[in-house]
């Protein structure tokens, strides 16, 4: 349960991150929209957009591969344009403060870069608490089912290398028997 307490701090801290990057995105591109209400509304939409799909990834639980496929891909279409269209207003803003223009490009890079990290962070934590918040992990039962439920949120990759290593162990113990099942 400690990791789990853990895990659900991290997420906070996560969260933080991605909203202090959303709200950087944010300030930059509404001091570069013109002086109207409705074009800082506009600019603010872009880090929007990307908080919306990230949010929806991570609070709604996957209900099969293909689905969460289909919605990581639309939040990389989403996250796409809006970094698109927020890091050139954030160039221009930084270059209408008086920057350099070599600043002006390396800024929006950083901005979008953390969110960026922080996004991945915090889908990723998400996901590893809802391996251990699991009812049926934490249930008794044998040890096959709790790893066949987590199995569940696992890459093909790791499967596979568990499995390797499994198999690897099995014949370990095969080859340091000599015929008669007795230990060399």
């Amino acid at each position: 349960m400690n990791n789990l307490k853990h895990l659900r701090r991290l997420r906070a801290y996560v969260l933080v991150l991605v909203l202090a990057g959303i709200g950087s995105s944010i300030v930059m591109n509404v001091l570069h929209a013109p002086d109207n209400v409705a074009a800082r509304f506009v600019a603010t939409l872009p880090p929007l957009a990307v908080f919306g799909a990230l949010e929806l990834i991570t609070r709604i639980p996957s209900s099969g591969r293909a689905m969460s496929a289909f919605r990581i891909g639309g939040a990389i279409v989403v996250a796409g344009g809006a970094a698109t269209i927020s890091y050139a207003q954030q160039m221009a803003a930084i270059i209408d403060l008086g920057f350099p223009v070599w600043e002006a490009r390396v800024w929006p890079s950083i901005i979008d870069g953390m969110m960026v990290v922080a996004s991945v962070s915090l889908v990723e934590v998400v996901r590893k608490i809802r391996q251990l918040d699991s009812p049926l992990i934490g249930a008794p039962g044998s040890p096959a089912l709790r790893r066949a439920v987590a199995d569940q949120h696992e890459a093909p990759e790791a499967l596979a290398f568990r499995e390797a290593q499994a198999n690897m162990r099995r014949e370990s113990a095969l080859a340091a028997m000599n015929g008669n099942g007795k230990v060399a």
